[in-house]
């Protein structure tokens, strides 16, 4: 039998070898440590959080990082950009806020992906919430980057670069304060007389800004404000035929259900004002004829074309479509 003694001094030797084992796990350091860098413009910063993967052997671009395949530029949670001032990274308009970074890498170029959604990990992309997307420039460097490295360079008081590295490729974008950028989605508004009567559209215009437009920007199959921001707004001086329905006098709010192959215009009783859609006040649906257009349509635009007296064409455009209804007063 052992005694007490060596009882006691077996506990205290398994109770330190677990502490230094314990005390070597905490002081490992991480594979890809979480970094963040920063640039002061004209008292106003630009920030960018990341996880730091490293080579470690391995080959990088086209391999660990696929092409033609939106990457995390980082590791494990999502990489954020972050601005407390208003600017054109990469030529494109951003709006102060925080968003999630992501490239699009290709042998051929590199795009930048700003996204709406943050606070997710990093293989958590969701395409639909894109704010924009943009070409970046890349060059070859000499000397391989271990370690993925995300520096900014300013390059006067209010502009510089964002610059990407890992491996042997710099991938990088121009930046520059704005103070006067226009909203992302200017109002907007088209009118036009049929037999003397007024009938008048007003609404918000969403660009492209390098992002898929018709199934992800605008989901197939789901109700969507015919937009941005506020509801989109009809006003009808006299009763009028739009697409085969009669549509009395008044203001209306539009929305639309896009499909693959087709597209239907909602006419609302809703009052004008914020955009939430409400089924219950649907005062009909109308389908539109689509149109593939070769000429990119950007901004979203809503036009009325006068074709006769009493006869007028309702469009709906944006990137490569065009949607047409006809508008008739008797």
């Amino acid at each position: 039998m052992k005694s007490p003694v060596h009882s006691v001094v077996a506990v205290l030797l398994l109770t330190s070898l677990l502490s230094i084992n314990a005390e070597a796990q905490n002081n490992k350091k991480p594979l890809s440590p979480r970094d963040s860098v920063f640039c002061l413009i004209d008292t106003n910063m630009i920030s960018v959080n990341y996880g730091r993967p490293s080579m470690r052997g391995r080959t990088i671009m086209g391999e660990l990082v696929p092409w033609n395949k939106v990457w995390r530029t980082g590791a494990n949670e999502a990489t954020h950009l972050k601005t407390n001032y208003d600017m054109t990274l990469g030529g494109v308009p951003v709006v102060r806020g925080t968003y999630t970074l992501w490239t699009l890498p290709s042998p051929t170029g590199w795009k930048i992906i700003l996204n709406k959604q943050t606070g997710q990990w990093g293989t958590n992309y969701d395409e639909r919430q894109d704010y924009a997307r943009f070409d970046a420039a890349v060059e070859q460097l000499e000397t391989p980057v271990e370690t993925l490295t995300v520096v900014f360079d300013a390059m006067g008081k209010t502009h510089g670069r964002l610059k990407i590295m890992w491996e042997k490729t710099l991938v990088w974008a121009r930046f520059e304060k704005k103070d006067n950028i226009r909203p992302i989605s200017p109002l907007d508004s088209t009118e036009i007389f049929v037999s003397n009567y007024k009938v008048k559209i007003k609404y918000s215009r969403p660009s492209m800004r390098g992002r898929t437009i018709w199934g992800v920007v605008v989901p197939y199959d789901s109700i969507w404000r015919t937009g941005a921001n506020a509801a989109t707004t009809l006003e009808l001086g006299t009763a009028t035929i739009i697409g085969g329905v009669n549509v009395p006098a008044g203001t209306y709010t539009l929305y639309s259900k896009p499909m693959e192959k087709s597209y239907h215009l909602i006419i609302s009783k809703k009052a004008p004002g914020a955009a939430e859609y409400d089924a219950r006040q649907d005062f009909a649906h109308v389908k539109m004829v689509t149109k593939q257009t070769d000429t990119m349509i950007d901004p979203f635009t809503i036009w009325l074309e006068e074709r006769a007296r009493d006869l007028a064409f309702l469009r709906i455009g944006w990137a490569d479509r065009i949607y047409t209804v006809d508008m008739k007063v008797r």
